[in-house]
């Protein structure tokens, strides 16, 4: 069941003069994220709906503004998987990541204390293997060295 305020915001934004401009429904999206602390993939079908979007639209934007997120987690995790830092092991960290914090499908750690997410290159591959944790760089990581950053943030 949706809370009331969520469904009060839907039906406000699907009322203005242009419902389905980028704008409008950054607005709509913001809003509904303040008061859940993320934007379900339930809401975002109700949404869309009510919006008369398919709901792939709102998930691209949601994916284009950092400050917006579709689960709830506190830290985002970005782990390099290019050719020269898999050739130094950040496979292996990746899957111990997800064994060690129960990294679902969508990629929220069971806690949901970290967002996983991999990126082909992070353009640091002399570092390698690289990370991205909340938007800081850390380089020339170890699986001890990544599972003690991370422990630090849960």
């Amino acid at each position: 069941m949706m809370k009331e305020e969520i469904r009060e915001i839907i039906d406000y934004y699907s009322k203005q003069r242009n419902p389905k401009e980028q704008e409008n429904i950054v607005a709509m999206l913001r809003e509904i994220q303040e008061i859940e602390g993320c934007i379900s993939t339930k809401v975002q079908e109700e949404a869309a709906k009510a919006l008369e979007v398919k709901p792939s639209v709102l998930s691209c934007i949601i994916k284009r503004y950092p400050s917006l997120k579709e689960a709830e987690y506190f830290h985002e995790v970005v782990l390099c998987t290019g050719r020269s830092c898999q050739s130094k092991g950040s496979m292996e960290i990746l899957e111990l990541v997800k064994q060690k914090f129960g990294i679902t499908k969508d990629g929220v750690s069971a806690d949901g204390s970290f967002h996983l997410t991999t990126r082909n290159c992070l353009k640091q591959c002399r570092t390698s293997p690289n990370m991205l944790l909340d938007g800081e760089l850390y380089t020339n990581l170890t699986k001890e060295k990544v599972l003690s950053l991370l422990e630090k943030r849960r």
